[in-house]
């Protein structure tokens, strides 16, 4: 009789290895406190057990795989869109180029028998040519970040301070001071640190406030193992409300008549430092001037 009831129970718990080898368990609490002697209850424990260790392997793996999936998708949807990007650009410029040269010849042969409005509409074509092909050029700019781009130690000390050399004419010509600290040495992209302060350092002559000459601080502190740079200006401020637009490409705040730009530098300061692994963010009163922040974590460790 005790050796019918051991088969029955091994035929028994056979069924529950077939059942949890699908996905399936009908071992509840009900059944493991009825289930004869301690070492049945105990197979039967340690079989639920099993079925809610597997199941929950299976969904990390599945959750694995779809983020795998998902990165890979994405990947794939960048490099389509900077080839897009690419192409569109290069694509673009020699309609453009036809515009504007037909546009120049036109006015040059034929401007004499134009009135006034006729030259001023071929005017607006040429500069609307012009500030077209800059934006599809700040575009290809933008799609090209990163690529190819060779991880080393850079001087950050020295890379700003060349920055600065190279646009003392913009400088003198604002009677700007620029004031920079010490500053560390990281593993970065150079190019892209390049442009990226550079940029930052040339709104901050632009955006100035007439009556007022120009200056600038540049400083670096480390927090919590990231490195987070200030650059700082007196010049006219950003409004609160517009602070987390002015990241966004093409995104512009003041006419074209007032400041010249195509709304491409800051998005690109955003896309050099995400890639980096950083952030960028702004504090600023109008008025008083803005304060731009970016972090810098130690790539060489990532």
């Amino acid at each position: 009789m005790e050796s019918k009831i051991k088969e029955k129970f091994l035929s028994e718990v056979f069924e529950h290895i077939l059942g949890i080898s699908k996905g399936v368990c009908n071992i509840d609490d009900e059944m493991i406190i009825n289930g004869g002697s301690e070492i049945e209850q105990q197979v039967l424990q340690g079989l639920s057990y099993l079925h809610a260790d597997l199941e929950l392997n299976k969904k990390e793996l599945r959750k694995a795989v779809e983020n795998e999936f998902r990165l890979k998708s994405l990947e794939e949807k960048n490099k389509q869109l900077e080839q897009f990007n690419y192409v569109a650009s290069h694509d673009l410029q020699e309609p453009l180029r036809t515009i504007t040269n037909f546009s120049q010849l036109l006015k040059k042969d034929y401007g004499d028998n134009l009135d006034d409005i006729g030259n001023k509409y071929l005017d607006f074509v040429v500069q609307s040519s012009e500030r077209m092909s800059e934006l599809i050029l700040g575009l290809l700019n933008f799609s090209r970040l990163g690529n190819g781009s060779v991880l080393e130690l850079v001087n950050f000390q020295n890379l700003t301070q060349n920055i600065q050399a190279d646009l003392q004419a913009s400088i003198a010509e604002k009677n700007a001071t620029i004031q920079i600290q010490k500053l560390p040495n990281l593993w970065g992209y150079k190019l892209e640190l390049r442009q990226l302060i550079q940029n930052l350092i040339s709104n901050a002559l632009k955006f100035n406030k007439e009556d007022k000459d120009v200056l600038i601080e540049i400083s670096c502190r480390k927090i919590d193992g990231e490195h987070i740079f200030r650059i700082r200006d007196n010049g006219i401020g950003i409004p609160k409300k517009h602070q987390d637009k002015i990241f966004i490409l093409f995104q512009k705040l003041h006419h074209k008549s007032v400041f010249e730009g195509t709304g491409i530098g800051l998005a690109n300061c955003q896309k050099i430092v995400e890639l980096h692994k950083g952030n960028i963010w702004v504090e600023s009163v109008v008025g008083e001037g803005s304060s731009f922040f970016f972090s810098i974590p130690n790539l060489k460790n990532n």
